[in-house]
């Protein structure tokens, strides 16, 4: 089959989409797109977040972060959470988001997500458009009904929980204005 070459893009299959908290005394949620599992023994994340990111400043202050894996009913919540900044309005209170204490962590857990993930900075990487922070996974929670006989998270029994498929993009596709997303969360909760 034929191939065209395109400009450089950061096409990846599939794609998870989390929400991150950073912060102690007032937390921030934002939604990230730019994630992988870079370690296994022992277990860690890298997250990309742009400087300019009120969450940037939270997670180079405190040294972790939180990735909470939302449930495909949470998508409307995720694209609000992405477009909008903590800097100028509590994301969790509009949404009205519980937070959960976390096990070693201080940044707490959306405790709305089905799977949270505690993680503290080992290095962070300071790329041309982002910073890269490679966070040693301190412990995973998640709902007793995704777990499979084994222990784990089993992502077949959460039916499409956090993925998609697509280029990795800076805004959500949809055109939704930041009052018509805050109106459909409120609707969501």
């Amino acid at each position: 089959m034929a191939k065209r070459l395109i400009e450089p893009n950061t096409t990846l299959y599939p794609v998870p989409v989390v929400l991150i908290t950073a912060g102690i005394a007032i937390p921030n949620v934002m939604t990230c797109n730019r994630i992988a599992s870079c370690s296994a023994e022992p277990p860690r994340l890298a997250i990309s977040v742009r400087p300019i990111r009120h969450s940037h400043l939270l997670i180079t202050m405190t040294r972790e972060f939180v990735v909470n894996i939302p449930s495909p009913a949470q998508d409307i919540l995720t694209d609000y959470i992405g477009v909008v900044t903590g800097n100028k309005e509590d994301k969790i209170a509009t949404a009205g988001l519980k937070l959960a204490h976390a096990s070693f962590v201080q940044t707490p857990l959306l405790a709305d997500c089905p799977v949270n993930i505690e993680c503290v900075v080992e290095q962070q990487i300071e790329l041309d458009s982002h910073t890269m922070f490679i966070g040693l996974v301190k412990a995973v929670h998640a709902e007793e009904r995704l777990l499979n006989d084994n222990g784990e998270v089993d992502f077949a029994r959460a039916q499409g929980i956090a993925y998609d498929s697509a280029v990795v993009r800076e805004r959500p596709t949809y055109n939704f204005s930041v009052d018509e997303l805050r109106t459909a969360v409120a609707l969501v909760k």
